[in-house]
């Protein structure tokens, strides 16, 4: 992890002390796939991918198939962004594929629509 992320030995240790479930986690079934997937999936270079592991460590246990993927997809048909769109407003705000899109996502960006009378185009 830290010669991928090209982490400084203080950055990992804060990465570890606050996430210490990292440690259970194996490189070859979770860890590399993981950031392989997010890297190709938003077109991130390693700087992109270090800043949104630094920022959300527990990214790195979600799964890409049930969570990560289909968050990546609702948010982009839902707010219509292209892939460069995608890629700002995930790097900028990486905590969102933590939220749940039933339950946090789209009631919230529905609710924003009606209170502030946006159209689609609007949300973004």
């Amino acid at each position: 992890l830290q010669t991928r992320l090209d982490l400084g030995d203080a950055q990992l240790r804060k990465l570890v002390m606050t996430r210490p479930q990292l440690l259970g986690l194996s490189i070859e079934d979770n860890l590399a796939p993981t950031l392989e997937w997010l890297q190709t999936r938003l077109d991130l270079d390693e700087s992109g991918l270090r800043k949104m592991v630094l920022a959300v460590p527990s990214l790195l246990g979600y799964s890409v198939e049930d969570n990560m993927a289909p968050k990546l997809d609702w948010l982009q048909t839902r707010l219509e962004l292209d892939a460069a769109q995608l890629k700002k407003l995930v790097v900028a705000q990486p905590t969102l594929l933590g939220y749940s899109v039933d339950a946090n996502m789209a009631p919230t960006l529905d609710w924003l629509q009606t209170r502030l009378d946006l159209d689609d185009a609007g949300l973004r």
